[in-house]
């Protein structure tokens, strides 16, 4: 994947700040991070930017498990904000984005989110926690619990 992505690790303080530019993917590039940086456990802080396109999902029942409902969203799209969890270096960042019409969605974020004029994102590495995910019932969700 080619990127122009960038990141400033502060090592003292255990934030990375990520700054994403036009046509980055921000799953793919969160992923990257994750990795170069050490980030085993950390907690995604702040989100912001605009994206061309999204593709989310999002509960679409009340049955455990939900049922989910997929979305590929045409931009222009405004980040209202977005947050997460890093756990065994991988992501599970939820976001809310504006439309054009003002039109709110929201949910999971997968590969397919792509940076219109620019995204900015903070992460705190945890030093000492270690978080993985595992399914701990027949439901087969995956929960965080201690790596």
């Amino acid at each position: 994947m080619m990127t122009d992505m960038q990141y400033f690790e502060d090592k003292a303080s255990g934030f990375v700040i990520v700054a994403l530019k036009y046509g980055d993917d921000l799953f793919q590039c969160l992923e990257q991070v994750a990795r170069a940086c050490d980030v085993h456990t950390g907690v995604l802080t702040s989100g912001i930017g605009s994206l061309t396109e999204a593709y989310i999902h999002t509960v679409d029942s009340n049955d455990y498990p939900p049922k989910e409902k997929y979305l590929r969203l045409q931009g222009p799209l405004e980040v209202v904000q977005f947050g997460g969890i890093i756990a065994d270096y991988a992501p599970h960042i939820h976001i809310s984005l504006w439309d054009e019409n003002r039109n709110y969605f929201g949910g999971h974020v997968h590969e397919g989110c792509k940076v219109l004029a620019l995204s900015e994102i903070s992460i705190h590495k945890l030093g000492e926690l270690r978080l993985t995910r595992k399914a701990t019932d027949d439901s087969g969700i995956q929960h965080l619990v201690r790596a």
